[in-house]
């Protein structure tokens, strides 16, 4: 690793993505105050100036993460927020899978590194829900309800799209899986192939033993 000089007004961000690094390379154990300020190239007094610890580096690299994740889904959400549109649900996955197509790092960080938590329960309020699954979940409910279904069929459908978008995403970010054809070109078809058309409930995926009940 290479010293990366910061541009100047943004070091707690270069002190966040050095911090990433680290850990993607050495694990948890191999990251320091000490040595992100060495990969910034700035003196090693610098990071304290915006994290008192190392506990506070890794919730500033996990909110850092999330804030990103979370921007990039409520894009989406943003364009259908006015309606009850299902199609919502596959666009939210599409972006859910080009995130970390796009910035593969964040992938084996946030799920390898952090203490992120997902209820698949889903019997409480959902404030302590990792925030991106929960707002699968708020989704969802609004949309799913509308198309007649009821709270357990909603509930196995989440399971059942969240597994498919963070299987894929975890596929596409594996350096020893090779793929023929463009992920940003063809995750909108996969997603539709699993889940189905989801603006007719008729032809809405939902697990096996959902549909025989």
């Amino acid at each position: 690793m290479s010293e990366k000089p910061y541009h100047h007004g943004n070091l707690r961000d270069s002190l966040i993505e050095a911090g990433i690094e680290l850990i993607n390379k050495m694990g948890e154990d191999g990251l320091s105050l000490r040595k992100v300020a060495t990969l910034c190239g700035v003196s090693h007094s610098a990071p304290y100036s915006h994290f008192k610890n190392k506990d506070e580096l890794l919730h500033g690299m996990q909110n850092h993460v999330t804030k990103m994740f979370m921007q990039a889904l409520n894009s989406q959400i943003e364009i259908y927020s006015q309606t009850e549109d299902p199609e919502t649900l596959i666009q939210m996955g599409k972006a859910y899978v080009l995130f970390f197509i796009n910035q593969p790092h964040y992938f084996n960080f946030l799920f390898s590194h952090s203490s992120i938590a997902v209820n698949l329960a889903m019997e409480d309020d959902g404030k302590d829900n990792f925030p991106p699954f929960e707002l699968l979940r708020q989704h969802s409910f609004r949309i799913l309800k509308g198309l007649g279904m009821d709270d357990e069929t909603i509930k196995d459908a989440i399971i059942s799209m969240w597994a498919t978008v963070h299987g894929l995403a975890s596929i596409a970010t594996m350096k020893n899986v090779h793929y023929d054809k463009s992920w940003e070109l063809k995750i909108e078809d996969l997603l539709r192939n699993t889940q189905g058309d989801l603006k007719d409930e008729r032809n809405f995926k939902v697990p096996l033993h959902v549909q025989n009940d």
